[in-house]
C-alpha cells in the first residue's frame, strides 16, 4: 500500500519540526507560559491561594524592558514570606523565575529585543497579563 504525498509530506514536516532545537526566543516563550500556568495553579489551590495573595502579580511580557525589574521584585517578595510551608509551596514557581530571569541575561541577551518600556502595563489585570 502506497501512503498518499501529502501524508509523507505531513509526517516529514512534523519529525524536522520536532527535531529542530528551540531558539531562546521560543525558549522564553515556553518558559513564560509554564510560570504563568503554575501561578494559576497556585492561585486554584485553597492553601497556596492565600500564599499567593501576598505576592504582586506577575505578568511576564518579556517584550517589556521593566519585566526583569518586575521579576526581581516578585522574587524579593517571596523571600520575604515568612510562613515556611508557603515558601516550600512557592519553590517550583521561584525556580522557574530564576531560570527565565538567568536565560534573558545572559545566554539569550543578543536576541532579546525589548519592544516597550512600559512599566505601569505589567500592573494591568490578570485577565489582560500574559
Amino acid at each position: 500500500m502506497q501512503l498518499p504525498l501529502d501524508l509523507i509530506l505531513l509526517l516529514a514536516a512534523a519529525l524536522v519540526g520536532s527535531a529542530a532545537p528551540p531558539t531562546c526566543y521560543s525558549r522564553m516563550l515556553g518558559m513564560r507560559k509554564e510560570i504563568k500556568n503554575s501561578i494559576e495553579n497556585l492561585q486554584a489551590e485553597q492553601f497556596t491561594k492565600r500564599c499567593v495573595a501576598k505576592l504582586p502579580d506577575l505578568h511576564l511580557d518579556i517584550h517589556n524592558s521593566c519585566v526583569m525589574s518586575k521579576m526581581r521584585s516578585y522574587l524579593h517578595a517571596v523571600e520575604k514570606i515568612t510562613d515556611r510551608r508557603c515558601q516550600d509551596m512557592l519553590q517550583p514557581t521561584v525556580q522557574l523565575i530564576r531560570r527565565l530571569y538567568i536565560i534573558m541575561v545572559v545566554p539569550c541577551k543578543a536576541e532579546l529585543v525589548f519592544l516597550t518600556n512600559n512599566c505601569s502595563a505589567l500592573r494591568r489585570t490578570a485577565s489582560m497579563a500574559i
